[in-house]
């Protein structure tokens, strides 16, 4: 039996990815080399100048000097799903990659994923080799990609649709700018152009002029990078049940429409349930989609406490403004202002408020005083006007008794006169009864006003 080498990659060693967090954003498009591409939401694609500051083509090179002194195969015992190694790749060299499935007993071809490139292959079990650790100082070269606002049609991207995107963006160099990073799923939100030129059409735009995609810039996305939240069959297959085989990136048509009898049923969407499997084949798949599951309610769990959070703050700032404009209470001003200095010196907004409201009290008080005034000088000059009447006549009494006795007497014309009188004054007194409840109103609302 063969012996290992000690300084090769151990079965738990994971090759780093490239460190994200610093190109979201910039100022022009980055020219960038798309290796695989499974829809428009899921490709891979690598950084040219990343290749030249890491020398991939060097690595390539130093790879190939080597296996070309170290013919020792694997040991078939040691093909396990997430061991890293060296595959002889149908490019002509030798590349990193990762073994997706443990093969049977007997098989002469192992699935693996090519870590610079983001493709998966089948491979003959004979042209594998243990990778020295050396050959992992640089980190894996292929990055994520996903196109930035645009959505499929449908629950999810038709083929003509798939097929277009590839023939648009590969074999050659493209052009990148870049949108918007995921940092937790390692994603970047690109737009792809054709060539570094100003006012070029990129090719999501491109896909929506021919129908083959939706206007993400007309929807109100409900989280972050562009993803439509209720729409979930978008995230999946998801790039980690892509990368480690669970879901073939050259899967039959059966294996696809048994994946969407699954995604697109109401029990999945709405409940996440997914139907138990005894065939073997599917068993990976099945456990796949529910570990991603607990990712994506464990996310939806943090947006939707985020969103609370951001909606709590919003309106404690709302409640506070309200409480510094129109409250008058000092100890619930103090209890929304606790962090302030205990010798605060006073707002101006507050006292003009109480500048205002000292002036308004003024007015009211003002207004009050000229009822009451009103109301006795009208008194007075019904009064002043029954005594002159009083006067030009001589038998008229001066009193209320004598006044009596003058209603007594059987003399029309005076009894004529002192009827119009009176009605004159009933009359005066009821104009009166109107002027103070008008300004009995024109009191309540200047109340109502002030509260």
């Amino acid at each position: 039996m063969m012996d290992e080498p000690k300084n090769k990659v151990m079965l738990d060693q994971k090759l780093r990815r490239l460190p994200m967090g610093n190109v979201a954003g910039r100022e022009g498009k980055l020219k960038i080399l798309i290796t695989n591409v499974f829809s428009p939401l899921q490709f891979w694609f690598q950084f040219v100048e990343s290749n030249n500051k890491y020398n991939l083509e060097g690595l390539h090179s130093k790879m190939s000097e080597f296996y070309a002194w170290h013919q020792a195969p694997i040991i078939p015992g040691t093909l396990l799903p997430g061991s890293i190694c060296a595959a002889a790749s149908k490019w002509v060299g030798w590349r990193r990659v990762r073994i997706l499935s443990e093969p049977p007993d007997n098989a002469t071809h192992v699935s693996v994923f090519y870590l610079d490139y983001g493709c998966q292959e089948s491979i003959a079990c004979k042209d594998l080799r243990f990778l020295p650790k050396m050959f992992t100082d640089i980190p894996a070269m292929a990055v994520r990609g996903a196109l930035s606002r645009v959505h499929p049609l449908e629950y999810m991207w038709p083929g003509e649709a798939t097929m277009m995107f590839r023939q648009k963006v590969m074999f050659g160099v493209t052009y990148a700018q870049i949108i918007e990073e995921d940092l937790q799923e390692a994603i970047y939100y690109v737009e792809i152009y054709p060539t570094k030129k100003t006012g070029a059409l990129s090719v999501n735009s491109l896909m929506i002029q021919n129908k083959l995609a939706g206007n993400g810039a007309e929807l109100q996305f409900e989280n972050h990078c562009d993803r439509r939240l209720c729409y979930v069959q978008e995230r999946l297959p998801s790039f980690e049940m892509l990368e480690t085989g669970a879901f073939p990136m050259d899967a039959d048509r059966e294996f696809q429409k048994y994946f969407r009898g699954i995604v697109c049923t109401a029990s999945f969407v709405m409940e996440f349930k997914v139907p138990h499997t005894t065939n073997p084949f599917l068993q990976d798949l099945t456990q796949a989609l529910l570990d991603w599951m607990i990712g994506f309610k464990k996310k939806q769990i943090e947006q939707s406490r985020w969103g609370a959070m951001e909606l709590e703050n919003e309106l404690e700032n709302e409640l506070e403004r309200d409480m510094i404009e129109w409250g008058d209470d000092e100890e619930e001003l103090q209890m929304v202002k606790n962090k302030e200095e205990p010798e605060q010196t006073i707002d101006p907004g507050q006292l003009l408020k109480a500048k205002e409201k000292e002036e308004l009290e003024k007015d009211m008080q003002e207004l009050k005083e000229l009822m009451e005034l009103d109301n006795f000088t009208e008194q007075e000059e019904l009064r002043e006007k029954y005594l002159q009447d009083i006067k030009e006549d001589p038998e008229q009494a001066t009193d209320e008794e004598e006044l009596q006795m003058v209603k007594k007497k059987e003399e029309p014309e005076q009894a004529n006169e002192q009827e119009k009188l009176l009605k004159e004054l009933q009359q005066a007194k009821e104009y009166g009864k109107m002027f103070k409840e008008m300004y009995k109103e024109m009191y309540n609302e200047l109340s109502k006003v002030h509260k």
